[in-house]
C-alpha cells in the first residue's frame, strides 16, 4: 500500500473518532426518568368494523374501465365517508381466469389504481383508501370462477367501508 493511501486511511479513522467524541460531548442527552409502577387497567381495543354490504363494481373484460360508471352503491359509500360514518374505504380488486397469469396480475393492479383515483376524484383522501390487488388468486366467495357468470363477477373491485 502506498504512503498516500495509508495517510488517507489514518486521517479517516481519526476524523471518525473525533466526530464520535464531539457527538458524545455536544449532542443533547435524554434524561432518564424513573417510572414508578402504577395500577394497570385492562383496555380492549375493538377491531375495526367493516360494513357487511360490499359494493361490487364490475369491469369491462381485459380493461381497467368500469362496466357501469354510475354504480349506485359507490355514491352511498362516498356519502358515508364524507359524513364521517366511515374512517376509511377498502378496495379489493380481482380478475377473472382469462389471459396469462402476468396479464391478470397487471390488470388487477391497474383496476385497483383506477378505482383509487376515481375515489380520490370523488373526495376520498388517499390515506383513507386501503387497496388490495388480488388478481385471480382469491375468487369472489361462493362464485364458480370457471363459468361465464363467475368470470363476470370476478372482473370486479369490491368496496367496503370501515366504521
Amino acid at each position: 500500500m502506498s504512503d498516500k493511501i495509508k495517510k488517507i486511511i489514518v486521517r479517516t479513522i481519526l476524523l471518525s473518532i473525533m466526530a464520535t467524541i464531539f457527538g458524545y460531548i455536544f449532542w443533547p442527552q435524554e434524561k432518564t426518568v424513573l417510572v414508578l409502577p402504577q395500577e394497570t387497567t385492562t383496555t380492549t381495543t375493538q377491531a375495526p368494523i367493516v360494513d357487511d354490504a360490499p359494493c361490487l363494481v364490475l369491469y369491462t373484460k381485459d380493461k381497467d374501465t368500469f362496466l357501469l360508471q354510475d354504480t349506485p352503491c359507490i355514491k352511498t359509500y362516498i356519502d358515508k365517508y364524507i359524513n364521517g360514518q366511515y374512517t376509511s374505504l377498502d378496495i379489493a380488486c380481482r380478475t377473472s381466469g382469462d389471459g396469462t397469469k402476468i396479464n391478470r396480475s397487471d390488470l388487477s393492479d391497474r383496476r385497483t389504481k383506477s378505482f383509487q383515483f376515481y375515489l380520490m376524484e370523488l373526495g376520498v383522501e388517499f390515506k383513507d383508501i386501503k387497496a388490495t390487488s388480488l388478481g385471480d388468486t382469491s375468487p369472489y366467495p361462493g362464485i364458480d370462477a370457471n363459468t361465464a357468470e363467475g368470470k363476470i363477477i370476478n372482473r370486479s373491485c369490491e368496496l367496503t367501508g370501515t366504521i
